[in-house]
């Protein structure tokens, strides 16, 4: 089925205040996708014209809530609640007009039903379709066959075609049936005959499949693929299911199509008929032909199915964009999984030149193919007329159907090339106007130069600006390697990392606090505080401390530096007297590579009593006069009084998690807490922080998905080693998937310095 997607708004006049809408007529809501590709939840919804629109979480609340129609402000309060985060009015009326109107899935309740909708428009698809087994007979028929796709009987028979091709190598006569085939041209109507009652089986295999699997089939009809006649299921329910049950219904009519070579195989054993011998050898080459991923073939949707990707051909152009060097990866690319994304990829490198030197091929050769195809009608003309002459009706009629097999790839190929060059005048036109309409000026006398003052006297003014030099890979490699001669331009990735360091430094005015929290122990906090200060420690120029403020022996101090015999206790007792950064830099240490600076808690065991909350008050009210940014390693007590001082300094907050369900649970109710205890305002801006703890461990999409609806930025540190010692890190060491992922939520909570100053 065609897949329509929701992702590119559609500008539309604003709707009139106080409008209702209401669902399409005839839209059934397939649920979520199961098995999807994609990083974010994808809904499927069947429109009444059959077509499948793949919709977004909060699209997907919004098309539902609409039904019955009732007050925008109603309808935004239900969608709000489902989703977890504030839909105003008019973001409501955006969504509606600009993306579920154009796809004929919600209307305003005074207007009539839609009579023109997106739709997918693939280059090679079914066209002139009709109904052959109508949806209320194909779905008792699925419910009888859906028993032979129980594992084993499927078992047997994959054994049993081994065992029938066997039997057809060793047994079979294959030139004697050639020569009956030759001697008897008529026949190769029966074969003909027999191929498309397998074709017919081959379709019951899908919606005994999509059955078996629990999905409910539709109707078996009948289409155009280009001008090749087809036969197709309607399985569009089978989104519904998981990756397995998808898979198991692509391939359910090669099943069919195996047992009935079984059934042929038999048959001939018994008959030696070689119409049945050459109609097995025959189907069994179409088996293989539907393996071909390249065009809307079942191998085609099998590879999608894998990938978690319903659109692959949508995802072509992307791609290739996202190829090019220097250029950023395309949203419908970066959208994607990164094993779905690096199928996919795969999978355009692949086909892309496969269908490109199969059409230059084809235009290469047309000439030729006319002349044997011309060849060839004139000689079946003559037998045609040959034919007529005797009342051979068999003759007459394989006559017919020969030239019909024997014009229609010309046409076929014709079409083809037709769409295609449809396809790419469309695209240059849009190009042309586009960039007509961008260099378009009216003519108007020119301005006269500008004199230069003395204010001018500027890089930006008297230079132009250097290009982007890339540092890293085979780009790095060959910028060094040619004096600085040839620059192909950084990588995305690099070019992504760069702006995430730009973000990193956004400057502060005056100080800000960090506090890094989590309300279990053992997640690994104490790492995320020393290598989140060390990340904003070596990329930004001033001044950053870490706290260590957990009173139950806390060992940051001793992760970056040597034991230092100055403490918390020790800054508070003499206060009074620092007056000097330089004097308080004596009660701290540092980091060698880093340069991040720490002041350890007081792991003295003869301290019966932790600091307070008016005492870490204190501290922070020093600290903002010497430092920018302090980071605030805390206890795991939440309802300690010295940590909930703590969030009442703070201006953003690092909640660190870890990836499984306990971990998920224990930053949720944190959250939580914080809602009820006027601190709501901090978890807008929390930076979750997902620390795994063993190689690939990621959170549940559920877990993620909570998290990015209630904060700010979600983001997952991948297991290292340098990091499990407990002992003095050494920064460098860190791979480089961990150091990008620390510059990532350096970066999430530096954009909150800018929303800060802006308040």
């Amino acid at each position: 089925m065609d897949l329509t997607t929701a992702e590119h708004p559609i500008t539309t006049s604003p709707p009139a205040p106080g409008q209702r809408w209401r669902q399409a007529s005839g839209l059934e809501f397939l649920g979520r996708a199961q098995g999807s590709g994609l990083k974010d939840p994808a809904f499927l919804v069947k429109r009444n014209d059959d077509q499948v629109v793949q919709l977004s979480e909060l699209l997907h609340l919004v098309a539902r809530a609409v039904e019955p129609p009732r007050p925008a402000e109603e309808v935004a309060a239900d969608v709000s609640a489902a989703y977890g985060r504030t839909l105003t009015v008019d973001g409501l009326a955006h969504l509606v007009t600009t993306r579920l109107e154009p796809l004929g899935l919600v209307v305003p309740d005074e207007s009539p039903e839609p009579t023109r909708s997106a739709r997918a428009r693939p280059l090679l698809v079914l066209t002139a379709k009709g109904t052959l087994v109508p949806a209320r007979i194909v779905d008792p028929l699925a419910r009888v066959l859906a028993p032979i796709f129980w594992p084993p009987l499927v078992a047997l028979g994959l054994v049993s075609l081994v065992v029938a091709d066997v039997a057809l190598v060793t047994r079979g006569d294959l030139w004697a049936a050639v020569n009956e085939l030759f001697a008897t041209p008529t026949i190769a109507l029966l074969i003909y005959g027999l191929l498309t009652a397998a074709a017919l089986v081959h379709e019951c295999g899908h919606a005994a499949a999509c059955r078996y699997g629990g999905a409910t089939p539709g109707e078996i009809g009948f289409g155009l693929y280009l001008v090749f006649p087809a036969f197709y299921t309607d399985v569009t329910d089978s989104y519904r299911l998981g990756r397995a049950g998808r898979v198991r219904t692509d391939l359910g009519g090669l099943h069919f199509n195996a047992l009935t070579v079984v059934v042929l195989a038999a048959a001939y054993v018994s008959t030696g008929s070689g119409v049945l011998l050459l109609t097995a050898l025959v189907l069994q080459i179409q088996m293989l032909q539907q393996l071909l991923p390249v065009v809307r073939f079942d191998g085609y949707y099998v590879l999608s199915d894998l990938a978690g990707v319903p659109d692959l051909f949508a995802r072509v152009g992307p791609v290739l964009r996202s190829l090019r060097p220097g250029h950023p990866v395309d949203p419908r690319v970066t959208e994607l999984r990164p094993r779905s994304r690096r199928f996919v990829t795969g999978w355009v490198v692949v086909v892309v030149p496969l269908l490109v030197g199969a059409l230059a091929w084809a235009v290469w050769h047309m000439p030729e193919f006319l002349e044997r195809g011309r060849a060839g009608v004139q000689l079946q003309q003559l037998v045609f007329d040959l034919a007529w002459e005797r009342r051979d009706w068999a003759a007459m009629a394989l006559a017919v159907v020969s030239i019909a097999l024997l014009l229609l790839p010309i046409l076929g190929a014709f079409l083809a090339l037709w769409r295609v060059a449809t396809s790419l005048f469309l695209l240059a036109r849009t190009r042309l106007a586009a960039s007509t309409s961008a260099s378009y000026e009216p003519s108007v006398p020119p301005d006269p130069p500008r004199v230069v003052s003395a204010a001018d006297f500027t890089d930006e003014v008297m230079y132009a600006a250097p290009a982007p030099v890339p540092t890293q890979g085979w780009r790095g490699a060959v910028y060094r390697g040619s004096g600085h001669v040839l620059n192909p331009g950084p990588s995305a990735p690099e070019q992504r990392r760069r702006e995430l360091e730009r973000r990193l430094r956004t400057p502060i005015d005056g100080s800000r606090r960090v506090v890094v929290m989590s309300r279990k122990g053992g997640v690994g906090k104490t790492t995320i505080t020393l290598a989140l200060g060390s990340t904003f420690a070596l990329l930004r120029g001033d001044r950053v401390i870490a706290v260590d403020a957990n009173p139950d022996a806390g060992n940051l101090a001793h992760r970056v530096a040597p034991p230092h015999d100055r403490t918390v206790t020790d800054v508070l007792r003499d206060l009074d007297r620092i007056t000097t950064y330089a004097a308080l830099r004596r009660y701290t240490s540092q980091g060698r590579q880093s340069r991040l600076e720490v002041l350890a808690s007081d792991d003295d065991p003869r301290i019966g009593m932790a600091l307070a909350r008016d005492d870490y008050h204190r501290l922070i009210g020093l600290l903002d006069r010497f430092y920018n940014l302090i980071l605030l390693d805390t206890g795991t007590g939440i309802l300690d009084s010295a940590n909930q001082g703590l969030l009442t300094e703070a201006d953003q907050v690092v909640l660190v998690v870890r990836a499984g369900l306990d971990g998920g649970r224990a930053g949720a109710l944190t959250l939580d807490w914080m809602d009820q205890h006027g601190f709501d305002d901090l978890v807008a801006r929390t930076v979750v922080v997902v620390n795994a703890e063993r190689r690939g461990s990621e959170p549940p999409e559920p877990m993620r998905r909570h998290f990015e609806k209630r904060c700010a930025r979600v983001v997952t540190v991948p297991w290292d080693d340098a990091l499990e010692p407990g002992a003095l890190t050494d920064m460098s060491a860190l791979h480089r998937r961990t150091r990008d992922a620390l510059v990532e939520i350096a970066a999430a909570v530096a954009d909150n310095f800018v929303v800060e100053d802006q308040a």
